[in-house]
This record gives C-alpha cells, sequence and structure tokens, in this order.
C-alpha cells in the first residue's frame, strides 16, 4: 500500500469562515489566493482544490493508494477560543464526510480545538472511533502557546490512553513578524517552529509521560534530526525528569518525507531508521510523485516501509 501521510483538505466553508475573521483581507499569491491579515501571510488556497473529486484524481496520475487528509495552516487556532470548538465540530464533520464512502483511499485527520482543552477532550471522544478517522492532526504551537504547556497535560493524557496518532503540522513561529520578508515564516519559520515544538515535547517529558501513542513530524523533523546531539547535551543540563537522553524519544517518533532533499532523506535514514519514516507530499501545495524516495540508494523493502507500508500499521489503514 502506497501511502501519503501528508495532505491537507481545502473547505470553501472553512476558509470562507476565515476571511470573515476581524482585519482579514484576501489577495492574489503564486497559489490562487490567499488570506492575510495586518499584513502577514495566514492560509494559500486555489479555486481547484475546492473539488472533492480533486485529490483522488492526483492520486490516480501518480500512483497513490491513501492519503490521509487534514486542515491546512492555520488550523483551527486562528479563531477565538470560545469559538473553536463549534468550528471543530463542522469542520471535522466536514472532513469525516469528504472520506466517507472512500476510506479505501482516503481517511481524515480531525483536528481539536486546543485553545479550549476541555473542549479539545469533549471532541476527541465524539470523533475517536469513527470509522473514517486515523488520527488527530494538531500544529506545531496553539495561538504561541507551546504544546508542552501544562494546560494541554490531560488532552496528551487522552490522546495516550486512546493510542490515537497525532500528525504535527507547522504553524507560522511566534516572532513570525520579524521574518515576513520573501514569505520567510513559512519558508523557514515553519520548520524552525517543527524545531522548538519536537524539542519541548520532549525536554518537558511528554514522550516520556505518555508513551503510547504515535507520533508523526512534519517535514521530515524540520532539523530537528540534524540537532539530536545537541539535544542529547541539553537532557542532564535542562530536561524535565527525563529517564533517556533526548535522542531515545526523538528516534521513537516518525518523519514524513517532506523535505525531499535526498541528503537529508539519508540523513533522516541514517539516524533513525526506514521504519521511522513514512511518505509524504504535503498537498496540494507540492505537486511530487515517489521519486524523491525511489531514487533514494535504499533496499526495495525499506523503500517499500517508507511508501506506505509503515504507516498502514500505524494508522490501522489494512
Amino acid at each position: 500500500m502506497r501511502v501519503d501521510v501528508h495532505a491537507h483538505i481545502m473547505s470553501r466553508d472553512f476558509h470562507e469562515a476565515m476571511a470573515k475573521l476581524p482585519g482579514m483581507i484576501k489577495r492574489p499569491n503564486l497559489w490562487g489566493f490567499e488570506l492575510a491579515r495586518d499584513g502577514k501571510h495566514i492560509a494559500s488556497c486555489n479555486e481547484a482544490w475546492f473539488d472533492r473529486d480533486h485529490p483522488i484524481r492526483e492520486m490516480d496520475r501518480k500512483g497513490f493508494d491513501m492519503r490521509l487528509v487534514s486542515l491546512a495552516p492555520p488550523n483551527l487556532y486562528i479563531f477565538p477560543p470560545e469559538q473553536q470548538p463549534e468550528v471543530a465540530r463542522w469542520v471535522n464533520d466536514e472532513t469525516i464526510a469528504y472520506c466517507k464512502g472512500r476510506i479505501d483511499r482516503l481517511r481524515a485527520l480531525p483536528s481539536l480545538p486546543l485553545g479550549d482543552p476541555a473542549a479539545a477532550l469533549i471532541e476527541l471522544d465524539r470523533i475517536a472511533g469513527a470509522p473514517e478517522v486515523a488520527g488527530v492532526a494538531i500544529g506545531s504551537n496553539v495561538s504561541g502557546v507551546p504544546l508542552s504547556d501544562e494546560r494541554f497535560e490531560p488532552v496528551w493524557a487522552k490522546i495516550n490512553a486512546l493510542k490515537m496518532p497525532v500528525v504535527e503540522h507547522p504553524l507560522h513561529p511566534t516572532f513570525a513578524g520579524d521574518i515576513q520578508d520573501r514569505n520567510l515564516s513559512v519558508v523557514l519559520g515553519f520548520w524552525f517552529d517543527t524545531q522548538l515544538c519536537v524539542t519541548r515535547l520532549i525536554l518537558n517529558g511528554v514522550f516520556e509521560r505518555y508513551p503510547d501513542f504515535p507520533f508523526i513530524v512534519a517535514h521530515t523533523g524540520g532539523g530537528v534530526i540534524s540537532a539530536i546531539d545537541r539535544l542529547d547535551w541539553a537532557t542532564p543540563r535542562w530536561a524535565k525528569n527525563l529517564k533517556q537522553p533526548a535522542s531515545f524519544y526523538a528516534k521513537r517518533l516518525y518523519y514524513d518525507t517532506c523535505a525531499v532533499y535526498a541528503p537529508t532523506l539519508m540523513e533522516a535514514h541514517n539516524a533513525i531508521g526506514a521504519g521511522h519514516l513514512m511518505f509524504g507530499t504535503d498537498y496540494p501545495y507540492i505537486d511530487i510523485d515517489f521519486a524523491h524516495v525511489s531514487d533514494l540508494p535504499l533496499a526495495g523493502a525499506e523503500k517499500a516501509a517508507i511508501n506506505g507500508d509503515t504507516a498502514a500499521k500505524v494508522f490501522k489503514l489494512a
């Protein structure tokens, strides 16, 4: 089975709801159009992406068996905390309906209203067990609040009890206002925020306390794999009650292949092994097929693991 673990659903209703938020403007960009506020990029889209059959046509063209779909940035967190539970309900229902009747090709990664952690627990209970649901998608920060913050402890405990896979996706970092030139908040800021997110989760002991759920990191870790030795150096100095060096937890995570660059993918392979890499595209923003994995100097069984065998086991797709 060939599986894309990093793909997005484009909801017209969700984009229209974001467009109604105070200060939001719509303007052209290289993908089609974007929403922006206070001069900062919020979300990009294209009218063609609202077609519910667009991902299936792209999958057929490229030979994909299945895609896991989630909201694109900025996820639910662009909405005020008091509004997030309602938006979560209808957009998750839409995402599940998008996959309904097509679960042999599409599975949903619903979002949680983490601006209201108590509501996030309710939403977890509501969506868990739906046949269309393969896991949940979580942004790298929640309106600037790190995922390692104590307010999210009950959410991690619940996810761990459910053994529910979590797919991380970067969002604009808290310092995004300082890197708006040349769209650097997306080009590199997303990667910076994934590094910060994963490092904080490790050093604050989230994966120590809750070891029973799979966590999939976007963009091949956004550089965090290159920093594993540095994180080990930090462990005895600044980590919170870790029983193992940081590398132990980093190597238990899974990483998608959206870095694309062959030397980066090989570094990840050498550090964590093919069994912890999962094929991803970042559809519809990035137009790629399996070539960036197929061209790697790896054994056939390793490529098969990356291209979908591991994802099929972790997300229970088969």
